[in-house]
């Protein structure tokens, strides 16, 4: 097997992507990684970092590998997590201050950035729809992000997304009034899981 397909193979085994760390790691010469860089058969996500056009076709997580230090936020997280049932027409992602970001123009994302000990507050993994991981906030603190009275998400979302939270069997009502005391929004939850609840 030459080196060109045992990265191949390397892709086949790890969801389409491959980074030039790895390549290293495998003993394989970086030349190769450029050379199928530069004949279409891989695309370039982010510096290092590689995937295979034909299979990735991910979006999510696409964009995550590009901006890895954003976190999905609000009615995106929503989405990952089968709370509202629409794809969001723009991506939301959240970064910490005073973090210098640089993306496409033409990628489909809305940036928000907070203080770090925010920005910190909730971070957890999901599996976006094209099977690959990602970060994103857990559903606690989302539906407080999408209570904040700056860029607050519309009624009907708000609406589907608490009643959606209240019939799940892993809800952490504790930790959701935590957070909503953190980002002053418990007068709102509580009303809302008094009604729901």
């Amino acid at each position: 097997m030459n080196q060109q397909d045992e990265i191949i193979e390397y892709l086949k085994k790890n969801n389409g992507q491959i980074t030039s760390k790895t390549v290293n790691s495998m003993g394989i010469s970086p030349r190769i990684l450029r050379n199928m860089f530069a004949h279409g058969q891989l695309e370039r996500l982010a510096p290092g970092v590689y995937i295979d056009p034909s299979e990735f076709g991910d979006d999510i997580a696409a964009l995550q590998y590009g901006l890895s230090k954003g976190i999905y936020f609000k009615d995106t997280a929503l989405f990952l997590y089968g709370m509202i049932d629409r794809t969001p027409s723009t991506y939301e992602m959240n970064f910490p201050l005073p973090y210098a970001y640089s993306t496409k123009a033409d990628a489909p994302i809305k940036i928000y950035r907070q203080k770090k000990e925010l920005y910190e507050i909730g971070i957890a993994k999901i599996k976006t729809p094209g099977g690959h991981m990602v970060r994103v906030y857990n559903i606690e603190r989302t539906l407080c992000d999408i209570l904040r009275t700056r860029d607050r998400s519309d009624a009907e979302t708000i609406k589907q997304a608490m009643n959606s939270y209240v019939h799940q069997k892993r809800k952490n009502i504790r930790q959701l009034m935590e957070y909503a005391r953190t980002f002053k929004v418990e007068e709102e939850v509580r009303k809302y899981m008094e009604v729901l609840l």
